[in-house]
Parts: structure tokens; C-alpha cells; sequence
């Protein structure tokens, strides 16, 4: 699937052993058209809106990824990867050129060590039992990225700035390091893949973790990340996934902690796939204790294989905040994607979303999409996309 653009055989002066470089491009393009009938950003939040959307099914990314051979089965590894917008090609979204990934690591049968700009092992394991399988719209990657407290990136009025120069709400998380809750910098992370044999030749455990330095003065746990993610791999699919992240403790704000944890599991059978995921989302303030936000959020659904070339998805979330019994919202998807090549697939979706009386801007308890959030409080919306992605 990837292009390669380079492969050159160079002599090592000290060892004299030949080692291989290779370096490709890769990436994603996908672009669409939806339409939701009632729209918040049109008063009194009823009218409808049809618009282009960028990333209906798939991120629009562009990547480099290399890798060279040092011997005795250990590798050099590096990976640069950016987002943009298919409908404008304005790019630098998520922190600059390489805002997604900017890494470089070490592979062999140790496992990975890799450092630098890089995805959360936590999200990662998320994924694996997601009923969407994370996909960009409708599904657990608006639970899970968009419910810190606040949302990464927020603006609020106050007078009080993060590590970042943004303006943030004193009390609550801004973590530096963690963009959207899925890509994390200044980071070191581990992983190992070590097959199982239980099920199938095919099972495996794979166990990763992760560490982002917060790079505070005075402080080894202001702007912290830890992540970890567990998944087995089998016709049977579990997944474990935590991250604990605190704001940056600069410019008066007071310490604060974000923290996630997730539990789900699949199993193939036939041409069917079920899957359930759990996700609990909690802020609190770090020095009284006192919780300012816990959203709980269960998925489920299926995904049908009609044909080689069609894959219908069923899936169904259902999300809470505790702290706000008011807050809730019920989302029912179906789904259809049809490849009209290896690399290239149409795809079509159809959504109704149905909030509670309070719905708070970013909710985790909301499954939506950055084309129709945030929901309408009280009301039902219903959403349509159709897109074509294609994969280089």
C-alpha cells in the first residue's frame, strides 16, 4: 500500500555489514458531502446544513515513514505524519507541519522504543474494540478525544494563560503535551508484540506504554502523560487503555487531573464482528478532590461482511456525565462501505443523535463529529454522509 521512493545499500566503515535504508510517502485522502437537519450553528439551532466535509470516514493525512537495518534484526525507524483539509488543502492542523507524528525509534525482538511526537498507546487500544472502529465521524474517538476538562485547545474569557499562551479557565486541566487525548509529544514510549497461541498461530498480546515529559520548572508532574494500552488479537478481541494526564500548573492554574479508562472486547464469527467498549472519562481538581466532570460512555455494534467488497456497520453509544444527570446523548449509526479498489472506498452513512436537556459544549457523553457538534439540548438531530477515501 505504501510507495517506495527510495532504497539505497550503504557499507557500514566500522562493522563492513550492509545496511538498508528505506524511505516512503503514504497517506490518506478523503472528502464527502453531509448534510444534519438541525444544525447548532444555525439560530434558533434548527435549520439544517449541508456542507464538504474533510474527514467524513479518515483523517486527510500525508506521511513520511523510514526505516533502516543496523543489523542482528534491529532496526532505526522514523515517521513524520501531518493532517489537512481535502476540501481547502490548509494543512498544520493538531500542532504544526508534523502535528500527528514526528518520532524516531529503535525495533528488534526487544520490542519498540520510540520517541518523540507519537499516537497514545492508550487510544490505540481504544480502537481495537471501538464499534466503529474509530472512524473520524460518529463514533468512540468524539468520546474519547474531545473530553478533557476543558477541551483541549479551549477559549475560554479568563485571564489566566497555559503553558501554550492560550487563555484557560483556572482550575481546570490544559495539558501541553496531549493534543485532543490522542497525540502525545515530548514523549518515550514501549511496546512488544508476543504471540499467544491460545485460540489460533495468529493470537497475540500486544503491551505498550508511554511517558510524556512535562517540562515544567520546579515540577516532575505538572503536563505529565502516562498512557498504556492492552490488546489480544484473535478471533476473540480484548483491550485495556488508561491515561492519566495533569494540566501544566502555570500562569495561577491550580493542579488538576484528567484520567481515562477503557474495557472492551470482540469476537469474529463468520462474516460478522461484535464488539463492546466501555469508557469511563473523569477531571477532578487535584487539590480538593473534587470532581468536576465523569462521563461514561458504551458502545456496541457489528459489522457485517455482505460481500468481499461490502461491509455494512450497526453501532450504537449511549453516554452520560454524572455530574450533570441532564447531560446524556443516545446515537445510532449505520454505516456502508463499499471498495472500489484496494486502495479506494466509497462509503455512506446515516445517523440520528438524541441529547438530553443539558448538554455541555464537547461533552464525552456526546457522539457526534466535528461537522455537526456540539448536539442540540433536547432535541434529536440526524445526520447523512457520502464520501470517497483513498489510501496511498
Amino acid at each position: 500500500m505504501k510507495k517506495r521512493l527510495l532504497a539505497v545499500a550503504v557499507l557500514t566503515g566500522i562493522s563492513g555489514a550492509a545496511a538498508a535504508q528505506t524511505v516512503s510517502v503514504y497517506g490518506v485522502i478523503d472528502a464527502g458531502v453531509a448534510y444534519t437537519n438541525k444544525s447548532p450553528t444555525t439560530a434558533p439551532n434548527t435549520g439544517s446544513l449541508l456542507g464538504f466535509q474533510s474527514n467524513g470516514e479518515s483523517p486527510s493525512i500525508f506521511g513520511l515513514k523510514g526505516s533502516e537495518d543496523i543489523g542482528g534484526g534491529t532496526k532505526v525507524n522514523m515517521d513524520l505524519e501531518g493532517h489537512f483539509a481535502s476540501g481547502t488543502g490548509v494543512g498544520n492542523q493538531w500542532g504544526g507541519l508534523f502535528g500527528r507524528q514526528a518520532n524516531v525509534g529503535v525495533s528488534g525482538s526487544f520490542g519498540n522504543v520510540t520517541v518523540g511526537n507519537q499516537y497514545s498507546p492508550a487510544v490505540l487500544a481504544f480502537a481495537a474494540t471501538d464499534p466503529r472502529g474509530l472512524k473520524e465521524s460518529f463514533s468512540g474517538l468524539m468520546n474519547w478525544a474531545f473530553s478533557q476538562t476543558p477541551v483541549q485547545g479551549g477559549t475560554s474569557t479568563g485571564a489566566v494563560l497555559n503553558g501554550a499562551g492560550n487563555p484557560v479557565a483556572a482550575g481546570y486541566v490544559y495539558n501541553d503535551n496531549s493534543v485532543i487525548d490522542v497525540f502525545l509529544k515530548n514523549t518515550i514510549s514501549y511496546s512488544i508484540q508476543m504471540p499467544m497461541g491460545w485460540m489460533s498461530k495468529t493470537d497475540g498480546l500486544n503491551l505498550a506504554v508511554s511517558y510524556s515529559l512535562g517540562g515544567v520548572a520546579g515540577s516532575t508532574q505538572a503536563n505529565r502523560v502516562i498512557a498504556l494500552g492492552v490488546t489480544y488479537s484473535s478471533p476473540l478481541i480484548l483491550s485495556l487503555a488508561y491515561q492519566a494526564e495533569n494540566g501544566d500548573g502555570l500562569a495561577g492554574a491550580s493542579g488538576t487531573s484528567n484520567t481515562k479508562f477503557s474495557i472492551g472486547a470482540g469476537y469474529a464469527l463468520g462474516t460478522a464482528t461484535v464488539k463492546i467498549n466501555y469508557l469511563d472519562n473523569k477531571g477532578k481538581n487535584a487539590g480538593t478532590g473534587a470532581e468536576i466532570t465523569h462521563y461514561k460512555v458504551i458502545g456496541l455494534g457489528a459489522d457485517f461482511k455482505v460481500s468481499d467488497l461490502d461491509t455494512v456497520t450497526l453501532a450504537y453509544y449511549d453516554g452520560k456525565n454524572s455530574d450533570v444527570n441532564a447531560d446524556t446523548a443516545k446515537s445510532l449509526i449505520l454505516s456502508n462501505d463499499y471498495s472500489l479498489s484496494k486502495r479506494t472506498t466509497l462509503y455512506g452513512l446515516i445517523a440520528e443523535v438524541k441529547a438530553g436537556s443539558s448538554v455541555s459544549g464537547g461533552s464525552s457523553a456526546y457522539n457526534g463529529d466535528n461537522f455537526s457538534a456540539p448536539p442540540i439540548a433536547g432535541q434529536n438531530a440526524m445526520a447523512l454522509q457520502l464520501g470517497l477515501k483513498h489510501v496511498f
